[in-house]
């Protein structure tokens, strides 16, 4: 009983010419593949090395820091922030009266006040 072994024995033409297009497939999609990985790698190793200059919003990563002002006296009773530099506080002044102030959080100064009142009936 004689064992025939596989490798040794020639493939047929048409076999062989479809083993070479399938190597060189998988040559292509291996490449393709690293391609791919080396992209997402560089992507996240650039997005780790901006530290302190932008989130994904467009803020600044590490808080800037101003004095806000407010009136004399105000008590602050709610906060809000608007867009990337602009922040709302509302104030109840010493006499009562309520305001909205619009404040730039960058360099603290004022941008809107609005004075609330009651309506008249």
């Amino acid at each position: 009983m004689t064992q025939t072994d596989g490798a040794d024995e020639p493939l047929d033409p048409a076999l062989e010419k479809v083993r070479r297009k399938m190597i060189r497939l998988l040559a292509v999609s291996i490449a393709v593949l690293m391609v791919g990985l080396i992209a997402v790698l560089s992507a996240v190793v650039y997005r780790a090395g901006r530290d302190g200059e932008e989130t994904a919003d467009g803020a600044p990563a590490t808080p800037a820091e101003a004095v806000l002002s407010v009136p004399m006296g105000a008590r602050i009773t709610a906060t809000a922030g608007l867009s990337r530099d602009r922040a709302m506080v509302v104030v109840e002044t010493a006499d009562g009266r309520q305001e909205i102030l619009v404040l730039d959080a960058a360099s603290g100064g004022l941008v809107s006040r609005t004075r609330l009142q009651a309506a008249q009936p």
